[in-house]
C-alpha cells in the first residue's frame, strides 16, 4: 500500500510540474489578410494554400484567421454579400476548401470579417458590386435606406443603423451554418472617422427622438456596442462552441475616443470570448505608453476585469523590416524582438497565446523577417 501510494504521489508531482512547464496548447495563430489572399487567387490557389498548412504546422500555428469579408464582398457564396471577383472563376468553394484542409491537418479557422467596411480610398459608389448592400441601398427608390450608408474617404455601412446591424449578424449566421468553421474574428475597424459629418443625419434623427440624448461620441460608442453584444448573441445561440475574437487597436485610450470601441464593456459584460490586441511595438518605443512591456500590463489589467475572456496578443513580424516607425532603430538592430515577445507570451499565465501578423511576412524570404522566424522557431520548439 506504500509503495503504492509513493507511486501514486511521484505520478501526481511529475503530473503538476510538466502542467506548469507546459505553454499554451492551440493558442497561436497568424492572420492571412485579404491581400495575402488576392496573391495565392492569382496563382495556383490549391497549391499556395497546401504552402500555408505546412508553414504553419512547422511553427506549431495552429489558428488561422482567415479574411473571408474585407470590403463589401466575400470569398464565400453568400446571400446577403456579392461575390469577390477574383473567386468567381473557381468550380469549388474556396472557403470550404481552405476549411477542409485546414481540418484534415488540426487546424482551427477564424473567419475574419470586417462588419462596416465596404470601399476603402474611395466614395465613388459606382464601384461598388451591384449586388453589394450599400449599392442597392443608395439605388433605390426608398429615400430613407440612403442612411444606411456613411462616407468617409471610403464607403461604410452606417454603425447607427439597425438594418446593417441586422444585415451583419444574418451574414455571420450564415457563416456559422453553412460551414464548419471554429471562430468569429472582428479586428479593429469600426468608425472610421472622429467627424461629426460622418452620420451627422443619423444623430440628429436619434437626438429628436429620444428624451435624454447622449452626446455624439457616447451614442457612437453605444452603437458600436449594440453591435457587438447582439453578434455575441446570435454567434452563441447558433453554435456555442464558436470563439468570437476581436483584435483591437493597441491603445486602450484610442480604441475608446477615436474608433468608439469601447473594450473595457465588452471585456466586462462578457460580449467576447478573446481579445487579441495589436501590440505592434518593440520593448524600447519613444513613446513610454507604447512600449510593449507597458501596452501588455494594461491589457493584462483589463482582461483580469472577467477571467472568462481569454487575452492573447497580437504581434507585428512586419515590424522586422521598419520604414518610416519610431522605434525603426530598435527593429532594425534586433532579429529577436518577435521571439522575446512570444516568449513573455508563453509564460505569463494571464495571457492565453499569441497572434502573428501576417503570413507573408512571417513566411517571406527576406533576410529580415527570415531570421526572426528562426528565433522564432527556437522559442517554439522549446
Amino acid at each position: 500500500m506504500k509503495k503504492f501510494l509513493s507511486l501514486f504521489l511521484v505520478s501526481l508531482c511529475l503530473l503538476f510540474v510538466t502542467g506548469c512547464n507546459k505553454t499554451h496548447s492551440n493558442q497561436n495563430g497568424v492572420w492571412i489578410s485579404y491581400y495575402e489572399l488576392e496573391k495565392m487567387f492569382q496563382s495556383d490557389l490549391k497549391k499556395e494554400f497546401q504552402t500555408v498548412i505546412e508553414n504553419c504546422k512547422q511553427l506549431q500555428i495552429e489558428n488561422l484567421y482567415i479574411h473571408t469579408r474585407a470590403f463589401g464582398s466575400t470569398i464565400y457564396k453568400s446571400d446577403y454579400f456579392p461575390l469577390l471577383k477574383s473567386v468567381k472563376k473557381y468550380d469549388f468553394d474556396v472557403l470550404e476548401y481552405f476549411i477542409n484542409q485546414c481540418k484534415k491537418h488540426g487546424l482551427k479557422v477564424h473567419a475574419w470579417v470586417n462588419p462596416y467596411r465596404i470601399l476603402s480610398g474611395s466614395e465613388d459608389i459606382t464601384k461598388l458590386d451591384a449586388e453589394s448592400p450599400a449599392y442597392r441601398w443608395l439605388n433605390d427608390d426608398i429615400k430613407q435606406n440612403d442612411s444606411n450608408v456613411a462616407f468617409s474617404d471610403g464607403i461604410y455601412l452606417n454603425p447607427a443603423s439597425s438594418e446593417v446591424r441586422c444585415l451583419i449578424i444574418d451574414s455571420l449566421r450564415e457563416l456559422i451554418v453553412r460551414y464548419d468553421i471554429d471562430g468569429i474574428h472582428f479586428d479593429d475597424y469600426f468608425y472610421p472617422t472622429t467627424k461629426t459629418d460622418f452620420d451627422e443625419t443619423s444623430y440628429s434623427q436619434y437626438k429628436s427622438n429620444t428624451l435624454k440624448a447622449k452626446n455624439l461620441f457616447d451614442w457612437r460608442r453605444s452603437n458600436v456596442n449594440e453591435l457587438i453584444e447582439q453578434c455575441y448573441k446570435a454567434i452563441k445561440y447558433s453554435n456555442h462552441d464558436i470563439v468570437f475574437s476581436i483584435s483591437p487597436a493597441a491603445s486602450i485610450e484610442q480604441n475608446y475616443n477615436n474608433l468608439y470601441a469601447d473594450v473595457g464593456k465588452w471585456v466586462d459584460e462578457g460580449f467576447v470570448d478573446e481579445i487579441i490586441p495589436q501590440l505592434y511595438f518593440g520593448f524600447e518605443y519613444p513613446d513610454d505608453d507604447f512600449k510593449f512591456l507597458n501596452l501588455l500590463q494594461k491589457w493584462k489589467d483589463l482582461a483580469n476585469r472577467n477571467k472568462k475572456v481569454k487575452l492573447k496578443i497580437g504581434l507585428g513580424v512586419y515590424k522586422a523590416k521598419p520604414k518610416l516607425e519610431p522605434d525603426i532603430k530598435e527593429w532594425s538592430q534586433n532579429s529577436d524582438i518577435i521571439s522575446r515577445q512570444t516568449e513573455i507570451c508563453q509564460k505569463d499565465k494571464n495571457v492565453s497565446g499569441f497572434v502573428l501578423f501576417s503570413y507573408s511576412t512571417l513566411f517571406s524570404n527576406d533576410k529580415e523577417f527570415k531570421q526572426e522566424r528562426e528565433n522564432l522557431k527556437k522559442i517554439l520548439g522549446e
